[in-house]
C-alpha cells in the first residue's frame, strides 16, 4: 500500500503581515495585509490552497485545517482565539471564533457571525447527508448545546474599532 505525499509547502505572505516564529504552517497558504499569526497557531492546507484575507488575528493553538481539494477562503477582519479549530470551506468577514469552539467542514460562515467559546457549529441534522450549510450572516452560536440566534448588529461599528485598535496593539507589541 503506498501513501501519498503530502503536498509541498509554498506560503505566500504579505509584508504587513506579522507571523510569529513556532507557527505550523503546511502546504499551500496565502496570508493577506495585517494579518497577525501567534505563536503555536497551526494552519494545514493539508488538501486544497488556503486563502486569508486582511486584518485577520489567528492566536495561539489555533488550528485552521483545509483537507478538501477546493480552495479555504477566509475574509477580511476574523478574529480566531486560543483553541479554536476550524475546518469550514468558506468564512465571510468579521467573524469571531471564540476560544475552543470548533467548524466543521459541513458548514459555510458568512459575515458578522460568532462562535461562542467552547461550541460546536455542525451542519443542522435536517439537512440532507453530505449536504453544506450556509450560516446567515449576524449568526451566533452560543451556550453547551451550541445553541442559534441572530443579532441585529447592535455596536457593530464600536466592535469594528476595537478590532482595529487590537491588531494595531498587536504588531506594536509583538515584535518586542
Amino acid at each position: 500500500m503506498s501513501r501519498s505525499a503530502a503536498p509541498p509547502t509554498r506560503i505566500t505572505a504579505h509584508s504587513t503581515s506579522l507571523i510569529c516564529q513556532d507557527v505550523d504552517l503546511r502546504g499551500d497558504i496565502t496570508i493577506g495585509p495585517g494579518v497577525v499569526v501567534h505563536p503555536k497557531a497551526s494552519i494545514l492546507a493539508l488538501g486544497g490552497p488556503i486563502v486569508i484575507g486582511a486584518e485577520c488575528v489567528i492566536e495561539e493553538t489555533v488550528i485552521i485545517v483545509n483537507r478538501g481539494t477546493e480552495i479555504m477562503k477566509i475574509g477580511d477582519g476574523n478574529h480566531f482565539m486560543v483553541g479554536s479549530r476550524i475546518e469550514s470551506p468558506s468564512i465571510g468577514d468579521h467573524n469571531t471564533f471564540q476560544p475552543r469552539c470548533k467548524a466543521s467542514s459541513g458548514v459555510i460562515i458568512t459575515d458578522n457571525c460568532t462562535l461562542g467559546a467552547g461550541t460546536i457549529l455542525l451542519p443542522l441534522p435536517t439537512l440532507p447527508p453530505n449536504t453544506t450549510e450556509t450560516l446567515p450572516p449576524y449568526t451566533v452560536i452560543f451556550g453547551a448545546d451550541s445553541d442559534r440566534r441572530i443579532w441585529d448588529g447592535s455596536g457593530e461599528v464600536a466592535e469594528k474599532a476595537l478590532r482595529g485598535k487590537h491588531i494595531e496593539y498587536l504588531r506594536e507589541v509583538i515584535p518586542k
